[in-house]
């Protein structure tokens, strides 16, 4: 018998139940189900359920890695962002330090690419000859103990070759059991600024350089100006006198004197102003200069020289007025129109001309000699210091340094010299400088008094303690029977004079045996009865800031030695006399 069941139907197992969350109460069988199963059919439900948990844990276990891993992507993502985008190299190494990863700015520093640089260590990959090494061991020695490196500055170089400067930083990871598992290191380039920092120091090592050699040059051209001053000051007393009474032999020998005396006395303007072309202390005064006026002045100067040789300076230039350093201008004049001499044929003619350029802003002097000419191979080395040409083109060699001079301040005065010469038919040198109309700068109200050779009764005080020196100033003022010189050969001397006669003017030498002319001059300016004395300071010193100091302190002029007797004579002229009273006894 079946008792209710068909034949050959199966029997009826279990029910799997639906997974269900792990922390969910257990769920008991209806009591019916229970009762009627088997004890081992009772037990493998159990183990399914025990299983259908584990299986609910393992599911929970999965989404959550899922939405962890999610994240820690997106954080990747950010991160590789970041590091794409910072400007400073990063490249992560494994624990025996090989390159597994660098960012695209380590490519742009270096020129390598991560396929070029994996698995390489970073000292051998961007080390060279001017890789330091002992920085180099102690980045290694650092590493090799645990200990991170901080911002240590080092020479590396590129795939190219090309040497490049950073600021290295490696960080040490450590694994969860406290082991280095990889390093985190950070390359900041500061190239520009070493090299900044280096043509900085370069900088100040050539300013102290250039201030010793014009220090050098300034005594040297203080000792050669004091002998100068004797030689051309006399030499003038001589021209300025009746020369008539003497043999013509004797009027050449005086000619070729002051002569050589003018041309030692330009090599030392020369190279003063060479040393001083690239120093902040040369100073640039523009003011206008009347370029017919100083053409007259330089012809004045250098006709003896010209005469010599049988030279004739014709002067060809309507008023012009420039925006230049007169000084300046002056000597680049003069140096040209005094080449033009040296190298010109016996018998000829020397032009001094001068015109507005056609844009009416520039103003062209033009000095041409009708002398060898310059072969245009030569023409680019012209200005080229201590460059001389062929000697055998003149009578005189020179030292290699005027033209170089001049054209640095021509340039300095925003102008330029400008060259054309033909082989055997003469050169012209044509300067450059700026108009003062195109300055807009206004018209003067009149020119300068010229030196006059006229005196008012005058008392001087002069402090000089070269005996040769204070024989030419009373040399000087022996003409003048009106004027009464007090001589004095020091700064105790000299201030006791000046409270003594109570002079209308006073010439003080800056260096003096037992003290200086400057302090001399502070003292007077300092007391009530001397505050407007008219000061000269007569003196060798020809640097820039020194005649700048002198002035400063309270000096109302300053002439260099040699003396040019000329320009005393023209400022003293025009000095009104002390009107200090006379001295109580």
């Amino acid at each position: 018998m079946n008792h209710g069941h068909k034949e050959n139907e199966e029997p009826a197992m279990p029910q799997i139940l639906p997974a269900r969350n792990a922390d969910a109460p257990r769920r008991s069988l209806p009591m019916g189900i229970s009762e009627s199963m088997s004890d081992d059919n009772q037990r493998l439900l159990e183990e399914l359920h025990t299983r259908q948990d584990a299986l609910d844990q393992q599911t929970q276990l999965m989404r959550q890695l899922q939405t962890a891993l999610q994240r820690a992507q997106a954080t990747n993502q950010e991160l590789a962002l970041v590091a794409d985008r910072v400007t400073d190299a990063i490249l992560i190494c494994d624990a025996n330090r090989c390159i597994s990863w660098v960012n695209p700015a380590f490519t742009r520093l270096t020129g390598f690419t991560l396929t070029e640089c994996h698995g390489q260590l970073p000292e051998e990959l961007l080390s060279g000859p001017h890789t330091d090494a002992a920085v180099v061991a102690q980045i290694n020695q650092n590493l090799a103990q645990g200990a991170s490196v901080e911002r240590l500055e080092v020479c590396h170089h590129r795939k190219d070759g090309e040497p490049f400067w950073v600021r290295r930083s490696v960080q040490p990871v450590h694994g969860p059991e406290g082991q280095i598992s990889r390093y985190i290191e950070v390359l900041t380039d500061i190239t520009e600024p070493r090299r900044a920092e280096a043509e900085h120091a370069r900088r100040l090592e050539a300013e102290v350089a250039l201030a010793g050699k014009v220090e050098f040059l300034g005594r040297m051209s203080h000792s050669m100006r004091s002998p100068l001053n004797a030689i051309l000051g006399f030499t003038q007393l001589l021209d300025m006198a009746d020369l008539q009474q003497l043999p013509e032999s004797q009027r050449r020998h005086l000619q070729h004197i002051a002569t050589a005396g003018h041309q030692m006395l330009s090599l030392l303007d020369q190279a003063l102003e060479f040393a001083q072309l690239d120093d902040k202390a040369v100073g640039i005064r523009p003011q206008r200069v009347e370029v017919a006026v100083l053409l007259r002045e330089i012809r004045a100067a250098l006709e003896d020289e010209a005469k010599a040789q049988s030279i004739t300076l014709v002067i060809d230039c309507p008023p012009m007025t420039a925006w230049a350093d007169g000084q300046h201008t002056r000597s680049i004049l003069t140096n040209l129109v005094r080449n033009a001499i040296q190298y010109s044929s016996e018998g000829s003619t020397v032009w001094l001309t001068g015109k507005p350029a056609p844009d009416d802003r520039m103003g062209i002097v033009e000095v041409r000699d009708q002398g060898f000419g310059i072969d245009q191979s030569d023409l680019p080395r012209l200005f080229q210091p201590f460059t001389r040409l062929d000697s055998s083109r003149g009578r005189h060699h020179g030292n290699g340094l005027g033209l170089a001079v001049s054209q640095r301040l021509a340039e300095l005065m925003h102008g330029r010299i400008e060259v054309t010469s033909t082989l055997g038919h003469g050169s012209v040198f044509a300067l450059h400088l700026p108009l003062a109309e195109a300055q807009g700068v206004g018209r003067p109200v009149g020119r300068g008094q010229e030196p006059a050779v006229m005196l008012p009764p005058l008392r001087i005080v002069h402090v000089e303690d070269n005996a040769l020196n204070r024989s030419l100033v009373e040399a000087v003022f022996a003409a003048y029977p009106q004027v009464r010189l007090f001589s004095a050969e020091s700064a105790a001397e000299g201030m006791a004079a000046i409270e003594s006669h109570r002079p209308d003017v006073a010439l003080i030498d800056i260096n003096l045996p037992d003290g200086s002319g400057l302090d001399m001059c502070r003292k007077l300016r300092a007391q009530t009865d001397f505050r407007k004395l008219p000061l000269l300071a007569l003196s060798a010193d020809a640097l820039p800031d020194h005649i700048a100091r002198a002035l400063q302190t309270g000096f109302n002029h300053y002439l260099v030695k040699p003396l040019q007797i000329p320009r005393l004579l023209g400022i003293l002229s025009t000095l009104p006399t002390q009107q200090a009273a006379p001295p109580t006894r």
